[in-house]
């Protein structure tokens, strides 16, 4: 199902993203501990916005990846695959015993659900009275949290004591959608995961974080920084991620190698993948840029079709700003 069937079939949509989950940052050095840990820049949390973003070992291979909220001053949220959860408390425990700040795990507190459609505006604004002005931005009320994605795309962050509640007005409007619904719109968005598949595999750039506002590279120092610096003023990236169509009725997993047609030499890897229908799946893969037109699955069948993002993928010689 693409997304333009899913908004001719439904006008909201609503779907438990049961496969993400909240972990918790809290104490007076939440946000300086993050700062020193993540790609993104954790002092823009303040003014109200979200941010994707990763920490990386320090060969700058993405540990974990996240959305990031500041719920109070003293409260970051990352929403984290479930998959990573014991990696993600294992790889932040390492550093935040020298800081004031503890981690905890969120999936008792909040539950997630994805809501979208060509009327979710007025459902979303149903519920929190008022919307997020731009793209990555939140608003709060009553203890739960709606994040805008996209003009027709929303993240709800619900607290466990609004819940029944909640399930019951979007039982009355919207029509329950699937994971992988949601999947593929995070697909045709561009914006990957790192999984338990694609642990340590990718560097921020291999998923086009610094394309999707996940990394900054003013910030300063952090585990890995000096790889990920050294790749965008130093290196011509040959890797990007890529989204294509394959034939398919069965999804391949992450971290799937990809060859080249002719060569039979691995090109890239699988980052995400989701069913479009029962014939056909749309997939991000990280890429050698030089193999897109000639790229197939592991039993040399099935072929890729190269498929556009909402984004520019830069040319090997555009100089980074």
């Amino acid at each position: 199902m693409t997304s333009a069937t899913i908004k001719q079939n439904h006008s909201v949509s609503w779907v438990k993203l049961d496969d993400s989950q909240l972990l918790l940052v809290s104490g007076t050095d939440t946000a300086k501990f993050l700062q020193g840990q993540v790609t993104c820049d954790v002092r823009e949390l303040a003014n109200g916005v979200t941010r994707i973003g990763a920490q990386c070992n320090p060969k700058g291979r993405i540990l974990l990846s996240f959305r990031a909220l500041q719920m109070n001053p003293e409260t970051i949220a990352l929403r984290i695959p479930v998959s990573m959860r014991e990696k993600a408390m294992q790889n932040l425990n390492k550093y935040i015993v020298f800081s004031k700040a503890k981690l905890a795990d969120g999936s008792n507190d909040f539950l997630l659900y994805g809501l979208y459609g060509p009327q979710v505006h007025q459902f979303a604004e149903q519920l929190f009275s008022v919307l997020p002005e731009q793209i990555d931005g939140f608003v709060e009320k009553s203890g739960n949290f709606l994040i805008k994605l996209a003009s027709d795309r929303f993240e709800c962050w619900i607290n466990n004591a609004n819940h029944d509640e909640f399930i019951q007005q979007l039982s009355s409007v919207g029509t329950p959608g699937k994971l992988n619904d949601w999947a593929l719109l995070d697909i045709q968005a561009g914006i990957a995961s790192v999984t338990a598949e694609t642990y340590e595999l990718f560097t921020p750039q291999e998923i086009n974080y610094q394309l999707v506002n996940a990394i900054n590279f003013r910030k300063g120092c952090y585990t890995g920084q000096e790889i990920v610096a050294r790749l965008h003023y130093r290196g011509k990236l040959k890797r990007h991620m890529y989204r294509f169509e394959i034939a398919a009725n069965g999804l391949p997993s992450p971290g799937t190698p990809l060859y080249h047609g002719v060569t039979q030499q691995t090109a890239g890897q699988l980052v995400a993948a989701a069913q479009r229908d029962s014939q056909t799946a749309e997939v991000l893969a990280s890429v050698i840029g030089e193999n897109l037109d000639d790229l197939v699955m592991p039993s040399g069948k099935e072929k890729l079709k190269r498929l556009p993002l909402p984004y520019a993928i830069p040319t090997a010689d555009e100089k980074p700003e």
